[in-house]
């Protein structure tokens, strides 16, 4: 999202699209969304800052914030907050090339649960896939995708299940599979 976004499609908003309530009054027109925020580090404060009101105005969404980790000071606090999980892609990789000089960060941000734990941060599985990810970029980088996509995957599939099996996959020691993941080498 570009900057102008952060404010409006950031909250689930889309510009100048309205329907009328029963009282003939103009309401927004909410649509959840997956969005990616890629600010560039003098301003990722301020992104973080919209990131935080609309995920708790808007539950539903997903956010992936992508950042060099330049003036990381001042914002990494407010990334912690908001993450579900955060991971640092090094400068070595394909993806992120040694002329950039400085790690990127990524966090997930997945929507709310509408039981308990209520949120995936620092639960046993996020903090296994944590691992996970940091050791499969350091070994073979080329099994990150499907790895990748099958958290994402079920991490947005949550909702769908029961309290007591969302507690049993979170707090598992496998967590979601990861150590018994085929990565078909």
């Amino acid at each position: 999202m570009s900057p102008g976004d952060w404010f409006v499609r950031g909250h689930d908003l889309r510009d100048g699209e309205f329907e009328e309530n029963s009282d003939r009054l103009k309401l927004p027109i909410l649509r959840k969304g997956t969005y990616i925020w890629t600010p560039p580090p003098a301003a990722a404060c301020v992104a973080l800052e919209e990131l935080r009101k609309a995920r708790h105005k808007r539950t539903e969404s997903t956010h992936l914030f992508v950042v060099p980790r330049l003036m990381e000071p001042y914002w990494r606090k407010h990334l912690w907050k908001v993450s579900d999980m955060i991971v640092s892609l090094l400068a070595v990789h394909e993806a992120w090339p040694s002329q950039m000089h400085e790690p990127l960060t990524i966090a997930f941000i997945f929507p709310f649960i509408s039981h308990r734990p209520w949120q995936l941060r620092r639960t046993p599985a996020i903090m296994g896939m944590e691992r996970s990810l940091s050791r499969v970029w350091k070994e073979d980088a080329s099994s990150e995708g499907p790895l990748l996509r099958k958290f994402w995957n079920e991490a947005r599939s949550l909702e769908s299940l029961s309290e007591k099996l969302v507690r049993k996959l979170l707090h598992s020691e496998s967590g979601f599979e990861v150590s018994d993941y085929n990565t078909r080498k």
